[in-house]
């Protein structure tokens, strides 16, 4: 029997070429495992793996205000917010805005760590 797949992240480098040295990551996590701290596995994997792989600092662009989990999870971690972008998202759920009619647009948070910071003998498992 397979196990199930409770979620899976990538790095991959932010920007090409001059500042190849920052990761960036995707992650998902199975909704019927939220809430289990599989997401916080990650993202301190994450960290390790990215660190492991010569990357000197990581920054994700598109952290949305409305997913607090996520927030939430990301400073947990000792990322620090060094951006703010309003009205960069159109997301399925925002509420209604009752000047025009249709639905809000979502802030996204830019979220910053320094690797280099990362103790060498941090295992985040």
């Amino acid at each position: 029997v397979t196990p199930p797949v409770l979620g899976c992240f990538y790095i991959k480098p932010n920007f090409p070429g001059r500042c190849s040295h920052v990761a960036n990551g995707g992650f998902i996590v199975d909704p019927r495992v939220r809430g289990s701290r599989v997401g916080k596995l990650m993202g301190a994997c994450f960290k390790r793996y990215a660190k492991d792989l010569g990357y000197k600092a990581a920054y994700f662009n598109l952290v949305f205000e409305s997913n607090q989990v996520s927030v939430k999870l990301w400073e947990s971690l000792g990322f620090e917010r060094v951006a703010v972008i309003p009205k960069a998202a159109k997301l399925e759920g925002m509420p209604i805005d009752p000047e025009t009619g249709e639905p809000k647009l979502d802030a996204a948070f830019g979220y910053h760590i320094d690797l280099d910071k990362v103790p060498e003998d941090c295992d985040p498992l």
